[in-house]
């Protein structure tokens, strides 16, 4: 069974962030990811976990 995973470019894309800035990350362990054809792919489950790690907070108050 082959892992399903976006291209660095495609998962920084959806992210918001930069392709550097993401590779850090990936550098750092905070996303983990792995290699297919030479190329990094970070799984989409652990896209989507970034994600909602990083969801920025709400600013409605009461």
């Amino acid at each position: 069974m082959q892992m399903q995973g976006v291209s660095l470019a495609e998962a920084a894309r959806r992210l918001g962030m930069s392709q550097s800035d993401l590779y850090v990350a990936v550098q750092k362990g905070q996303i983990p990811a792995f290699r297919r054809n030479r190329r990094t792919v970070i799984p989409q489950a652990a896209l989507r976990a970034y994600q909602v790690r990083h969801r920025p907070n709400s600013d409605y108050r009461l």
